[in-house]
């Protein structure tokens, strides 16, 4: 008996899908398009068993580091049977109907390498605060660590991840350092945040 047959998936199997070694997702010299975490494809994703697969929605989790050495993608289970999520590592999309799904769905951290050439097509999107719940589920389901922030810090460069991300953190970062001042740290200065994005542009929030 197959497990994971798929039954419930956003999209109703295809029999066949003429899938070829080279679709519109890789360029002329075989290289793969860049894809973002957060981007929703269209694939054959294989059952648990590895007898099979069944076309449905899968989010990329893979980094651009990662893209940038490997070849395949990671990308992670997409299903419409919202009564089978399981807390706590399975996550019910608020914003699925922007991600370009076509009924309540939710993320499973189940994790596939696929081959680009195997790409049916791109979907959508994950909204940014989708994505962060999402990452926070498959940190659960793997025992990672909690809290990252120490690696956050230590990116090269941000300008090359998600804005809307980047947006996300800064805004929590702001509101911490709020807290954290009014809380009386002397290891926090709201006056660094007012100098680094000019005191007329930052509204009285900051004590």
């Amino acid at each position: 008996m197959m497990s994971e047959t798929g039954s419930g998936s956003v999209y109703q199997p295809l029999k066949k899908i003429g899938i070829t070694k080279k679709t519109p997702f890789m360029t002329p010299g075989g290289q793969l398009m860049a894809f973002q975490r957060g981007d929703v494809l269209l694939i054959p994703f294989p059952f648990t068993d590895l007898s099979a697969t069944k076309t449905r929605p899968a989010v990329v989790v893979s980094s651009t580091v990662y893209q940038s050495v490997r070849p395949e993608l990671l990308l992670a289970y997409v299903s419409s049977q919202i009564s089978k999520a399981t807390a706590p590592v399975d996550y019910i999309l608020n914003d699925w109907q922007s991600a370009g799904l076509l009924k309540p769905s939710f993320v499973r951290p189940k994790i596939a390498a696929i081959e680009p050439s195997l790409i049916v097509h791109q979907v959508g999107q994950l909204s940014a605060q989708d994505m962060v719940e999402v990452e926070r589920r498959l940190r659960v389901a793997m025992a990672l660590p909690q809290s990252v922030l120490s690696d956050v810090a230590k990116e090269p460069d941000f300008s090359q991840e998600s804005p809307a991300i980047v947006q996300l953190v800064a805004e929590k970062s702001v509101a911490a350092v709020i807290k954290f001042s009014k809380a009386g740290h002397q290891t926090v200065d709201p006056n660094r945040l007012r100098t680094l994005l000019g005191a007329s542009s930052v509204p009285e929030i900051l004590p």
